[in-house]
């Protein structure tokens, strides 16, 4: 059996041993059982890695986090560099997440790409944190009977970029940044650019 052929419900048993030990000091037992059911090789599986790292202040959410937006590119399609929506550590410690994506694409695809860009904003408003693109629908009946989820405060586009960025209060959030990714290659191949990379350049925010 090949390691991508490992059964989901396999990979789903060591991220619960994984959590487990990380929650009880095993760090090191931790790590084995993470590194066993990273070889899924999914970005799903890498981004809960990050998230149990997340969860417990360890730093090593950040090279997680990288793994996990990188499995997410499509060589020769729409790519997306490892610092994108990259969490920033101090002293070992997750520190905040960095809620801006720039889109690379041709100055023939630059108008596609602010097109997709917009489209993409009210979905990005509807991702919990958890990872969930709820429809519109699902988030006036959360809004009504009480919202027990966190969701983008905004979003907005820099059609300059062209750039999207959303306020997630710096919030250290996995799951929520791999359904943002998903979200803006969907609307990005729906608006036809075919080919683009996805980046949170070095800024000092929106």
């Amino acid at each position: 059996m090949t390691d991508s052929a490992i059964p989901s419900e396999d990979v789903d048993a060591m991220l619960r041993l994984a959590r487990t030990a990380l929650a009880g000091g095993d760090d090191d037992g931790a790590a084995e059982l993470f590194e066993q059911a990273a070889r899924a090789g999914t970005p799903r599986v890498l981004g809960k890695i990050a998230e149990a790292y997340g969860e417990v202040f360890d730093g090593r959410a950040a090279d997680w986090m990288s793994r996990a937006v990188a499995a997410v590119s499509v060589p020769g399609g729409i790519t997306v560099h490892p610092g994108t929506l990259r969490i920033i550590t101090r002293h070992g410690f997750p520190e905040q997440q960095v809620w801006s994506v720039t889109v690379r694409a041709s100055e023939e695809d630059r108008p596609a790409a602010v097109t997709a860009l917009e489209a993409a904003v009210p979905r990005l408003m509807r991702i919990t944190d958890d990872g969930r693109e709820l429809t519109v629908g699902g988030m006036e009946a959360a809004l009504d009977s009480g919202v027990d989820f966190y969701s983008p405060n905004y979003a907005a586009v820099d059609a300059s970029g062209p750039r999207v960025w959303l306020d997630c209060k710096d919030a250290v959030l996995p799951a929520m940044a791999l359904a943002v990714i998903r979200v803006l290659a969907d609307e990005l191949a729906t608006a036809g650019v075919r080919q683009a990379g996805l980046c949170t350049p070095v800024t000092k925010g929106p």
